[in-house]
């Protein structure tokens, strides 16, 4: 009896030993699959919101893009640019993947944030426009879609503000292909400068994928109130541009 029962406590021993092995071994295991997951989500995010745009970049324009403009680029290039569009295997690439699940920032950059340069292709063909080019100016800077109604709807008020206060510059970046944005160009008479990114690779840097978007940007380069979301709240900070270009000391709220 007594060796029967030193035999049960061995094996009930044995068979303990061998569940916690095979327990640690489990959370090594899902630890490393856990870290692989999280490398994976990292890249996933690079290339959907900045590897993947550069790429694209350099395929349509056959040199490099970067977000500030090369200096000789800035006023000497007269070259006209290629037509944008997104091929359907690598815009959809992503297109299910969820953005809940990314940490990259997407609630907007601050007041008192200095405006990320960038340099994009400009939609009428006149080269490349960087954002250093409006140095000196206030720039409202609006993020749009053609296919964005919200947008469409902003798109008239943008221009009655651009020939109201010529000072306050307005830039617009759109998306998806240079036919379409030029037909919305067109149908709303806009004569201020419109620029297009090739996937989200400038709201990335941003803090925001949606539109409409907007900031209003000081002479210094510096952001002047959080972004504004929505057509009423982009309505308010163009009332604000206005009311700072025609009271340069007030304070905007």
């Amino acid at each position: 009896m007594n060796r029967l029962l030193v035999v049960t406590l061995i094996l009930n021993w044995l068979i303990l030993g061998i569940g916690c092995w095979l327990g640690w071994q489990l959370l090594r295991q899902n630890g490393r699959i856990l870290l692989r997951l999280d490398e994976l989500e990292k890249r996933l995010d690079e290339l959907e919101f900045g590897d993947l745009g550069d790429a694209f970049a350099n395929e349509l324009h056959g040199r490099p893009r970067h977000f500030g403009c090369d200096e000789a680029e800035d006023k000497t290039s007269g070259a006209q640019t290629a037509d944008v569009s997104y091929p359907d295997d690598r815009s959809s690439r992503f297109s299910n993947r969820s953005l809940g699940r990314s940490r990259i920032k997407r609630d907007g950059l601050k007041a008192g944030t200095s405006a990320p340069s960038f340099c994009l292709p400009r939609l009428d063909g006149r080269g490349d426009l960087s954002l250093e080019e409006l140095r000196g100016r206030r720039v409202l800077l609006v993020f749009s879609d053609p296919q964005c109604e919200p947008c469409n709807q902003l798109a008239p008020r943008l221009e009655e503000l651009h020939r109201e206060i010529p000072e306050v510059a307005i830039l617009m970046i759109s998306r998806r292909d240079v036919a379409e944005n030029r037909s919305k160009v067109k149908e709303h008479s806009l004569t201020f400068p419109v620029v297009l990114q090739v996937h989200w690779e400038i709201s990335r840097s941003y803090g925001m994928f949606a539109t409409p978007i907007a900031y209003l940007i000081d002479e210094a380069g510096v952001i002047v109130q959080d972004a504004a979301v929505g057509v009423e709240p982009i309505l308010r900070l163009m009332e604000g541009a206005v009311e700072s270009f025609r009271e340069p000391n007030k304070v905007l709220p």
